[in-house]
């Protein structure tokens, strides 16, 4: 029942922060009016009506900027953690085995042996055992919400982190991180739901004790949202 809620508020996340947005509006307008109201009222009971309306008007504008609150609590932190939400990917047809008629002869006869995903990873320090993914793989295609399955295990371990970058992009984004040894277990997940389909690196990074970088381990996948 949680994951469905969860689900739903990430779907419609923008639909409900530009609702939420639309009705603050309207209680705004009445607070500054219940002000006005208040400030020119000469009798008691004008100021006493004029005092209803201002609290009325505050205690919605609070009630909604808490649901704001956590719809971006349950998008941003949720969605990412429930292990309910966590979808196998099921494998899709790879668009780029399809050979284009445009190239040359001797390029569509290279496109004739079956196509390979084409994210790679990095360079990096992938260490079975210690600094390792083992789910998903390179050149997997995953899509909604992905559980990540890894090794951490150094010498002074200290915490790790996840991250994701577009291939190509320089920036990476951290998806979440734990400060427990782990050994061949789920780490976390990474809900895609909120990116474009295309190729992304992710990236598993452990540091020790004192905060050094003992390594990282980079992969590889395709997002296939629709």
């Amino acid at each position: 029942m949680v994951s469905e809620v969860v689900q739903f508020l990430t779907a419609y996340e923008i639909w409900i922060y530009a609702i939420l947005g639309i009705v603050a509006l309207g209680f705004l307008s009445r607070l500054f009016k219940a002000i006005a109201y208040w400030r020119d009222a000469t009798f008691g009971i004008e100021k006493e009506i004029a005092k209803r309306r201002f609290i009325n008007a505050g205690m919605t504008l609070i009630v909604l900027f808490v649901f704001a609150i956590s719809e971006f609590f349950f998008v941003s932190f949720s969605a990412s953690s429930l292990p309910s939400m966590q979808v196998i990917p099921t494998p899709t047809i790879d668009v780029l085995a399809t050979a284009t008629p445009t190239l040359p002869p001797v390029e569509n006869a290279a496109l004739s042996e079956p196509a390979q995903p084409s994210p790679t990873p990095q360079p990096d320090t992938c260490i079975p055992g210690q600094v390792n993914w083992i789910s998903p793989e390179v050149g997997d295609q995953i899509s909604d919400v992905v559980p990540l399955v890894g090794e951490v295990n150094i010498p002074n371990f200290g915490f790790y982190k996840y991250e994701y970058a577009a291939v190509g992009s320089d920036l990476w984004t951290t998806i979440a991180g734990g400060n427990k040894i782990n050994e061949d277990n789920e780490i976390g997940s990474w809900n895609t739901t909120q990116l474009l389909a295309g190729d992304y690196l992710l990236r598993l990074v452990v540091l020790d004790n004192e905060n050094n970088e003992f390594g990282s381990c980079v992969v590889g996948v395709r997002v296939t949202n629709p």
